[in-house]
């Protein structure tokens, strides 16, 4: 047992991604435009903050950045206030972004880590509100590992008041199915972020094309893999035509 957790570590260790060096990922031309400048990042879903997460080494690399993280899961959330310890630079939100009310929560129990060593770093990061969207992602034998507990729930304007956000700069959404719902909350007339990063892969079709057409008018919009990349068509104009180059426009 203990080789297959060191050799799971391994593994995970080999699969982490050259955030800053590789073009072909977002954090790379983020910190182009915005690595010298102060910013903020709102990143609703952020898990422990650190594991697989691409804003991580950016907020290593520029101290000048403050970001507010939200997360709902417990453990995952103790885990990112011990990442990010400095308080009078980061904010942070135990608490699932929807209309504001408490509802079930799943996600899996950390002890699956324990029975099922091998098992890839994101399967201990799905949280949804639809405990089926958790199933149909996980092995059948995952599935008694699934967990629930009724999470507090914060609409993003109210948590953006709670937390006396006045600009956004980055704003990152990595919600398991649930990105549109949060993503439409957003006031663009009060917030027009330089970058926006989503997941789409776990949108409806429906949701996809209504996402896509709601940052239409201010966003060049890009894919990266399983991601959204959403670019603010005057902040990020000095890039614009080097990312039509690295990215396939995203068409939904």
């Amino acid at each position: 047992m203990k080789l297959r957790k060191l050799l799971a570590r391994a593994k995970r260790k080999l699969l982490k991604k050259p955030f800053l060096k590789d073009q072909s990922l977002p954090p790379y031309w983020i910190d182009r435009l915005l690595g010298k400048q102060d910013a903020w990042l709102v990143q609703i879903g952020s898990n422990d903050g650190k594991t697989g997460d691409p804003f991580y080494p950016l907020l290593a690399k520029n101290r000048q950045w403050r970001a507010l993280f939200v997360e709902p899961i417990p453990f995952f959330f103790k885990k990112l206030r011990e990442n990010y310890p400095d308080t009078q630079r980061f904010r942070f939100e135990n608490a699932a972004v929807n209309s504001g009310e408490k509802l079930p929560f799943y996600w899996l129990s950390p002890e699956v880590n324990s029975e099922f060593p091998d098992l890839p770093y994101w399967y201990e990061q799905l949280g949804s509100f639809d405990r089926e969207h958790i199933v149909r992602q996980v092995k059948p034998e995952v599935i008694p590992y699934i967990v629930s507990e009724t999470i507090e729930g914060i609409s993003l304007p109210d948590l953006l008041v709670r937390h006396e956000i006045k600009g956004i700069d980055i704003l990152h959404i990595d919600a398991e199915g649930y990105d549109w719902q949060i993503l439409s909350q957003l006031d663009l007339q009060r917030f027009q972020p330089a970058f926006i990063l989503y997941e789409f892969h776990h949108l409806s079709p429906a949701d996809q094309a209504a996402a896509a057409a709601f940052l239409q008018e201010k966003y060049a919009h890009f894919y990266v893999g399983i991601d959204a990349f959403a670019v603010h068509r005057e902040r990020g104009r000095p890039l614009l035509a080097q990312l039509s180059k690295h990215f396939s426009k995203y068409t939904k």
